[in-house]
């Protein structure tokens, strides 16, 4: 009788590890998606600024980061100067 209950209270003990475990997993893909889907946001923004700031030509690479990082590139579309070689505070270096 003692063996039943100790191995129903492994099995369930091992059960619930696992159940635990893949809720783990589950969280750390998910913290790991929003982590990728921050870093594109942010370097979206970062080269929207960049080439308005520099007068970039590419129109088609301007549109894709404008719409990649919104709302923060409409910000950097009313914040920084076309040209300006400056970019929220930060000089950029000129392209030659």
């Amino acid at each position: 009788m003692n063996i039943k209950k100790s191995m129903t209270s492994a099995l369930l003990l091992v059960a619930s590890f696992s159940v635990k475990a893949e809720e783990m997993a589950s969280q750390a893909q998910d913290a790991t998606r929003q982590i990728g889907v921050s870093a594109i946001w942010i370097l979206a923004n970062i080269s929207y600024a960049g080439m308005r700031a520099q007068n970039s030509s590419s129109s088609g690479w301007r549109i894709v980061s404008f719409l990649f990082g919104f709302p923060g590139t409409f910000l950097s579309y009313l914040v920084v100067v076309e040209g300006s070689e400056r970019a929220y505070g930060v000089d950029i270096p000129s392209r030659k």
